[in-house]
């Protein structure tokens, strides 16, 4: 059976600084019509900085649509047009003051596909060299270094439950297990 939704018509609701919003009539699979309201973002990356000794550095930010701090990998948005490595890199920078020597594409993840665009793209630097946070306006967030393995145990206990900081971590396991 042939699963795939086809678009009439797209109606833009809401645009945004980070996302826009649509109200997209469709036709289901069996040819009935159909609405899907979409968000849609230009994506984002995550990294997970891990230096020579095993530790990694995540950040601690206050989300407001969750009305607390969460513990989180390195992340930020795309701007229109922007390739996903500069972009890490630059976030890596800015959020941590790190660079990284070495890079490994832990390959995309679709963050909610039901009504989200987005595509984050997962990155682990290694060989890091130390340098000055360099937030943007607006930005607050405290880093946190801590041992692989105890942000792995704090992944599996709840104690971090931010989905793109689980497949980072998920993904980054896998591949230093492979190289060990």
């Amino acid at each position: 059976m042939d699963l795939t939704e086809k678009k009439v018509s797209s109606e833009e609701i809401y645009k945004g600084v980070v996302f826009t919003v649509t109200k997209d009539s469709i036709l289901l699979p069996d040819g009935r019509p159909g609405r899907r309201d979409l968000v849609h973002s230009n994506g984002g990356v995550v990294i997970l900085p891990v230096d020579r000794d095993g530790n990694i550095t995540l950040v601690r930010q206050f989300r407001y649509a969750h009305g607390r701090v969460l513990l989180e990998a390195v992340a930020g948005k795309l701007e229109t047009g922007e390739e996903p490595f500069p972009a890490a890199q630059r976030e890596l920078r800015e959020e941590t003051g790190f660079t990284a020597e070495s890079w490994d594409d832990l390959g995309p993840i679709v963050t909610s596909p039901g009504f989200l665009t987005e595509n984050l793209y997962l990155y682990l630097a290694r060989e890091l060299t130390a340098g000055e946070q360099d937030l943007d306006d607006g930005e607050f967030l405290n880093t946190v270094k801590l041992p692989f393995r105890e942000a792995w145990e704090m992944a599996l206990d709840g104690r971090i439950d931010d989905a793109k900081t689980l497949a980072v971590l998920l993904r980054a396991k896998h591949l230093l297990d492979k190289e060990n």
